[in-house]
């Protein structure tokens, strides 16, 4: 079986460009930039802009990452379809993992700079572990820590570690591209 990007693309164009025509509520979904040839062209730029976003989106811990994903690569110019390929790399349960590193990023960073909460790698984990039995155990915790700070710990690993998958993946993709 051969398969060809450039058909695929058409037909979703095609049907997407007719849900777009059926009803206002579609115009406004779909907006007439998501139908930019460049944002489904198959290069080097635009499928690793597409694949970093992706993949940067993917380990983020908001909901909706698809959607975040294409609308950043619209913003770019980076290739929708690889975008959204890309998000499927959060499989269910990857944020046990994640979200513990990411917050122990962040709270090194704040550690470092005198503003973090003071944690460390056993009190992550033993919030972890917490986690499994529900909300209160975590709390109990970390009763002896800001949870202001534990947050801003959290969001600042996040935004260091999707930067950082971004620049990863982009580099990667890039390099494999050049070395075909």
């Amino acid at each position: 079986m051969n398969f060809d990007y450039n058909k695929l693309v058409q037909k979703v164009d095609t049907y997407l460009r007719n849900k777009r025509a059926s009803s206002r509520a579609w115009k406004i979904m779909l907006p007439e930039r998501l139908f930019t040839p460049a944002l489904w062209l198959w290069e080097s730029r635009s499928v690793a802009i597409g694949a970093a976003w992706g993949t940067s989106w993917a380990i983020a811990p908001v909901p909706l990452q698809m959607v975040f994903a294409v609308l950043s690569s619209i913003r770019t110019r980076g290739n929708i379809p690889m975008s959204v390929l890309a998000c499927c790399i959060s499989f269910p349960g990857y944020q046990v993992i994640a979200w513990p590193l990411q917050w122990y990023v962040g709270a090194l960073l704040m550690g470092a700079l005198g503003l973090g909460s003071g944690i460390d790698i056993e009190l992550i984990h033993q919030a972890a572990e917490a986690a499994l039995q529900g909300w209160d155990a975590v709390m109990q915790v970390l009763s002896h820590v800001s949870l202001l700070t534990v947050c801003a710990e959290l969001m600042l690993g996040c935004l260091i570690t999707c930067m950082l998958m971004w620049l990863c993946t982009y580099s990667l993709v890039v390099l494999f591209w050049r070395m075909k």
